[in-house]
């Protein structure tokens, strides 16, 4: 393969289940699977991300409540990841716009499952 080749087919390739993971441990193993079945087909990458998007919505919801738990003596810190966490949300929904009308499903859950991780990072035992 010459190199416009190589380079072309890696412009136009699309992230698999392994690039994914990487980003995450925590997505589902059905959701990676559904995500590398999918292909190049947009559709069906978000049919597979709106079956995900729940579980790590959930996760970070979970740990977002935990974390403010830890804060409930520190009223700025509590007022500080509130923020935060808008900010983030801002900023996620900003970044998987696709254009005025159109999000990447995909884009979201893995947003969504790496700031879980780091809430969760965040929670005492």
């Amino acid at each position: 393969m010459n190199r416009l080749t190589v380079l072309l087919a890696l412009v136009i390739s699309t992230p698999g289940a392994a690039a994914l993971a990487q980003d995450s441990t925590h997505l589902s193993p059905q959701f990676l699977a559904c995500h590398q079945r999918a292909g190049d087909n947009p559709v069906q990458k978000s049919v597979c991300a709106q079956r995900e998007a729940g579980a790590q919505d959930d996760r970070l919801n979970k740990a977002y409540r935990q974390v403010m738990g830890q804060l409930a003596q520190n009223p700025a810190a509590k007022t500080k990841l509130r923020d935060e966490e808008r900010s983030w949300i801002k900023d996620r929904d900003y970044t998987c716009k696709v254009n005025g009308n159109t999000i990447d499903e995909s884009c979201v859950v893995m947003k969504t499952a790496v700031r879980a991780d780091e809430l969760e990072s965040r929670v005492r035992f």
